[in-house]
């Protein structure tokens, strides 16, 4: 009888260190988490977001692609259609997707801003202005490139 006990001992033991190892690595993580600078993390993240995804140069004239990705989201958002004929065809625009929710963000170079839209639900007409700023140190970096890339 006395080995089987002690052998319910050690199990008790190794499930209680299992325990404190768990408690002691979460302790560190969540200390590792508030040691860090929350801007320099949205910036991480914001950047590996942008990284992933293409902006397309937007030309009426030509009617590149990028141009034809935009009259597809007017026609099929009526709210950012109404934006665009009030302020005007963007030099560039980018589609991203946060949740199974669509966005598109619109880029007007000449007066360094960006305006991004975003659906509130699933339905394409719940699109609005998330927000209005100014390009960030990526998009100006990126958009830049692109710009200079000489054509194949």
């Amino acid at each position: 009888m006395r080995p089987h006990r002690r052998s319910e001992m050690n199990d008790k033991r190794g499930e209680h260190l299992k325990t404190t190892n768990w408690v002691l690595t979460a302790a560190v993580l969540v200390a590792a988490l508030m040691a860090c600078n929350p801007k320099e993390y949205y910036d991480f993240k914001n950047t590996q977001m942008q990284s992933n995804a293409f902006h397309l140069p937007v030309d009426p004239i030509g009617k590149n692609l990028g141009y034809e990705r935009l009259m597809i989201n007017c026609r099929y958002r009526e709210p950012l259609d109404k934006f665009v004929k009030e302020r005007g065809i963007p030099d560039f625009i980018n589609e991203y997707n946060v949740q199974a929710r669509d966005g598109i963000r619109l880029y007007y170079l000449d007066d360094n801003e960006v305006y991004d839209f975003l659906e509130q639900n699933y339905k394409p007409d719940s699109i609005h202005l998330l927000e209005k700023r100014p390009l960030n140190g990526f998009e100006k970096a990126y958009i830049k490139e692109i710009q200079e890339r000489k054509p194949m």
